[in-house]
């Protein structure tokens, strides 16, 4: 269970065991269990919201939870990438952006509109029906980290603090997608397919846009993936619970 804790500890500000950190590719495998763990802890904060407060002010609380459980670590990554990705600067010039501790107008703007589109999706949800989602969608944001460790290269190369994740096996990343992929069938079968059309899209999108502009991923390409891939799978939840698709 080391492993496990390191992925939470590493993944989360919440402290865990004594035992020092074990950043290696073996936490890795951990991930998505950790973004289940952060699911069932986000059900639990939707259910206290359900009870005292309206709808708005719910999906604003659990977009809020998201966000603090994780230190604000994947939307300054958005930030950082946006900043660097839409200079229309060339690779180099890109990665030095996304390294500056700054934030611009495009990591501002996209950090604002992620979080919008979040709460617009969220607040659709209701506990006793739609509980399911919350669950699904920070395990299948953490798929989405371990696919882009197993299938994308490492832009920063051997020297970064992330390299030793980069041997993600391939067999590990696609086992768990299908396993979270399958728990959206519980739903339904139209959001069952619906979800899994989604994922992949979003997915393949990023993954051949990080790969076109910076030949690979970094720590902050990663944030955004994952802030992404949550608020695709947001807004997804909350059409279907609206009955708009």
């Amino acid at each position: 269970m080391n492993n496990f804790w390191s992925a939470f500890h590493f993944l989360t500000v919440l402290p865990g065991p004594k035992e020092e950190t074990n950043f290696n590719e073996r936490m890795v495998f951990w991930f998505p269990l950790a973004g289940l763990t952060i699911g069932v802890m986000l059900c639990g904060v939707d259910y206290l919201g359900s009870l005292v407060l309206f709808d708005q002010a719910r999906a604003c609380v659990d977009v809020l939870f998201l966000v603090c459980i994780t230190g604000g670590l994947h939307m300054d990554g958005l930030g950082d990438t946006a900043d660097g990705v839409f200079s229309h600067k060339d690779r180099v010039k890109i990665l030095e952006i996304m390294k500056d501790p700054r934030m611009g107008v495009m990591g501002t703007l996209a950090i604002v509109f992620c979080v919008i589109l979040k709460i617009s999706g969220a607040t659709q949800f209701s506990f006793a029906e739609d509980w399911l989602w919350l669950v699904l969608i920070p395990g299948l944001a953490r798929c989405s980290q371990v696919l882009g460790l197993a299938f994308m290269k490492n832009a920063r190369g051997e020297e970064s603090l992330g390299a030793p994740l980069y041997s993600t096996s391939k067999f590990t990343a696609l086992g768990w997608s299908v396993v979270f992929l399958s728990i959206s069938f519980l739903i339904g079968w139209k959001t069952g397919l619906l979800t899994v059309f989604v994922f992949i899209a979003v997915n393949g999108i990023l993954f051949g846009y990080f790969a076109r502009k910076i030949d690979g991923m970094t720590g902050d390409t990663f944030g955004a993936l994952t802030e992404i891939v949550e608020a695709a799978l947001f807004l997804l939840g909350g059409a279907l619970c609206h009955r708009i698709i």
